[in-house]
């Protein structure tokens, strides 16, 4: 009887092991995958934008003549840095973080 349960118990480990793998493997092509579509989306939506177009202007100059009268801010600088773009800032560094640690999910070995 005790036979029977390790082999049992054996069995189970090691079916679960390899689905386990299978499983990881199935993520990492579908992660990839995902990483592509995304990266075509973005490339494909950036082809039609008008980099240096003074129509695009409006921001930048509503940020140099109020900027100073809705932050509170001496420094126009700081103004838009920390008035402006402060949730900009915030979720730019969770992207890179988020990036990283995808990097590493992927080029992780298997121990």
């Amino acid at each position: 009887m005790v036979l029977i349960k390790r082999y049992i118990k054996n069995t189970f480990t090691e079916k679960y092991v390899m689905e386990h793998e299978r499983m990881f493997k199935e993520m990492k092509k579908a992660f990839f995958i995902i990483i592509i579509l995304v990266m075509a989306i973005l490339f494909i939506l950036s082809v039609d934008i008008e980099y240096g177009n003074p129509k695009n202007l409006d921001v930048a100059n509503y940020y140099i003549d109020q900027g100073l009268h809705d932050t509170g801010a001496i420094n126009l600088v700081a103004a838009v840095y920390l008035g402006y773009r402060a949730y900009d800032t915030l979720i730019e560094t969770i992207v890179l973080f988020v990036a990283v640690a995808g990097v590493v999910f992927c080029l992780r070995g298997k121990k």
